[in-house]
């Protein structure tokens, strides 16, 4: 039996950890000629940390409606930033359980998510939406630790 991968999933977070995910996630599908998925989900819980785009540049974090546009913006700018057609998915809802629910719904063969690689204390409170992603995925996942990070 031989794997195939057609439909890739890049879940990001805009964060440098993610765009180092974007590097592989785009080499992949250029390899394999596969479909390249864009998917960013809006948290609007607070639980989490906020993207950068959810802070405008004087520093003001604005209304609902301008934040989840920027959000809509940025991942559109990302798309662009490929060297091939991306297709944009922008969810709301808890990132982990919307990246698993768009691999299913998508049929995707691949997943690809930056990790943070929290451990300890960061980890229980902020969660870990790559463990999340990597026991649930219907997929196969890859996950991208920060450049420079060591186990």
């Amino acid at each position: 039996m031989e794997a195939s991968i057609k439909k890739i999933i890049l879940a990001t977070d805009f964060s440098d950890v993610a765009k180092h995910a974007s590097s592989h996630a785009l080499l992949l599908a250029q390899t394999y000629k596969a479909e390249l998925i864009a998917l960013h989900v809006f948290d609007p819980s607070g639980w989490n940390q906020p993207s950068h785009y959810y802070i405008a540049s004087d520093g003001i974090i604005k209304g609902l409606e301008e934040t989840i546009q920027r959000g809509k913006d940025t991942l559109q700018e990302l798309a662009k930033s490929f060297d091939l057609r991306v297709e944009t998915i922008f969810a709301e809802g808890d990132p982990g359980h919307e990246i698993v629910r768009v691999a299913e719904e998508r049929s995707a063969d691949l997943i690809v998510l930056g990790t943070h690689g929290y451990t300890g204390w960061k980890r229980f409170t902020l969660g870990s939406v790559a463990e999340l992603v990597v026991r649930h995925a219907p997929c196969a996942v890859l996950t991208i630790r920060p450049k420079g990070k060591q186990i």
